[in-house]
């Protein structure tokens, strides 16, 4: 009802003003090509009106035909959407049914229902890594890089097939981009600093190391262990061409990693080398309380030779923390037996022949038989009973179990920083020094 009488009311007021304009119509003139046009100001207005009229018609049917076009496009999306998501689910279905074929179809037709192909890419690195296509897989892998959404998988994959070709130089290129634009993804660092050590870019180490501790990837625990170990790699490097700088450095690797035997070892050969002896010798005592380890004894016995002084006169300083006794026991004996002192040898020894003595005890005491009584049956029956006795310590890798002589930052089996100074399980690996060479007999 109020729309009717709306109606009424405007067309009331329309034909009000059309009376209006009509009776108060008044004539206008103006020459065209020397005619003169007369024409009513009502005719004017009736024509300027229909103009307004049909210039608001085109209008509405422009605006008209723009919104089916627009709602055209976007059901066209919503479609390619829903077939492109069809496509990619039935594609990692034909994943999970080994249909390699099948879902390498489908991602061809996620691309065309999707502009962007950050879908098609993954699923079919995906398919072409199982088939091991590797050539394929590259190529797939450099075309993600062009796709910001894809672009951290792009990285990743051309480090693991770098990793695999053993490649190692490519793969760390690709492990530091990754590293710097998400550091937090899951074992990278771990993966950047083996990576690092297969390559020796230690420096690189190091500061990867600073970086991942001030992201909070790391603890301190373990930012201390692996600046310290890209610490002592570039003073190895430089002690073959600045033993001042070489000093430096060993030096703040031991203040991250108190005492540690390899680092102790260059650390006291480069102050041999300076002249300090006074300062290695110090050192030297407390690192033998501290973690008495079987390779500074080389070192001992070459200090107290600068020293002037006698191999066993020298050990016998170093006898001082009982927690270390039967170690400083042994490297005191293999003084004595240096300086063909064997009765005293047997003495010293005596106290670490208890009823399953280590191995390292056995052939001290086979060497004490050789040079006292050189008799057969007593060194036989030592050198027998070693096959039987507890194995000496040496360092094993965390990871396999395979152990290994000497420490390197990279294990013999490829790991970083994994090995522990533990028992040894086998007799596969000798010890990390061989007793005819440190105890050179007369005889």
């Amino acid at each position: 009802m109020f729309k009717i009488f709306k109606s009424l009311i405007f067309i009331t007021i329309l034909i009000a003003l059309t009376s209006f304009l009509f009776n108060n119509s008044i004539p206008v003139n103006f020459i065209y090509k020397d005619i003169i046009v007369e024409i009513s100001t009502f005719y004017l207005i009736i024509f300027l009106a229909f103009f307004v009229l049909l210039l608001l018609f085109f209008q509405r049917f422009l605006f008209f035909f723009k919104r089916v076009s627009y709602n055209y496009k976007i059901n066209s999306k919503i479609s390619n959407y829903k077939k492109g998501h069809e496509s990619f689910v039935k594609g990692i279905v034909a994943i999970a049914n080994q249909e390699h074929k099948k879902a390498i179809n489908e991602s061809q037709k996620i691309g065309k229902y999707l502009k962007d192909n950050s879908l098609s890419l993954l699923l079919v690195s995906e398919s072409l890594k199982i088939e091991k296509k590797y050539d394929q897989l590259y190529e797939v892998y450099e075309n993600m890089l062009k796709n910001p959404s894809t672009n951290l998988l792009g990285l990743r994959g051309l480090m693991e097939q770098n990793l695999n070709a053993q490649d190692y130089h490519h793969a760390l290129v690709y492990a530091e981009k990754l590293f710097y634009k998400n550091p937090n993804i899951n074992n990278i660092y771990e993966t950047i600093s083996n990576i690092i050590a297969k390559t020796n870019n230690w420096q690189k180490l190091i500061d990867i190391t600073d970086q991942a501790f001030k992201n909070k990837i790391i603890n301190k625990n373990q930012y201390s262990e692996n600046k310290s170990i890209g610490l002592y790699e570039v003073a190895k490097i430089k002690y073959l061409s600045n033993q001042n700088e070489a000093l430096d450095l060993i030096e703040n690797s031991l203040k991250l990693k108190n005492y540690f035997p390899p680092f102790v070892c260059l650390y006291i050969e480069i102050l041999i080398n300076l002249g300090k002896l006074s300062k290695a010798k110090k050192y030297l005592i407390k690192s033998w309380n501290f973690f008495p380890h079987p390779d500074l004894k080389i070192l001992i016995k070459k200090l107290a030779k600068e020293l002037n002084i006698s191999y066993s006169k020298f050990a016998k300083a170093f006898i001082a923390n009982p927690n270390n006794l039967d170690e400083t026991k042994i490297m005191y004996t293999e003084s004595l037996i240096e300086s063909r002192m064997w009765e005293e040898a047997r003495k010293e020894i005596k106290v670490l022949l208890n009823h399953n003595p280590l191995k390292e005890v056995c052939l001290l005491m086979a060497k004490i038989e050789e040079g006292d009584s050189n008799d057969p049956q007593k060194i036989n029956a030592w050198v027998s009973r070693s096959n039987y006795a507890n194995l000496n310590k040496i360092w094993v890798c965390k990871f396999t179990g395979i152990s290994q002589a000497n420490w390197s930052s990279l294990s013999e089996a490829g790991y970083f920083n994994s090995l522990n100074w533990s028992q040894q399980k086998d007799d596969r690996v000798n010890y990390n020094y061989d007793i005819n060479q440190i105890i050179e007999s007369k005889i």
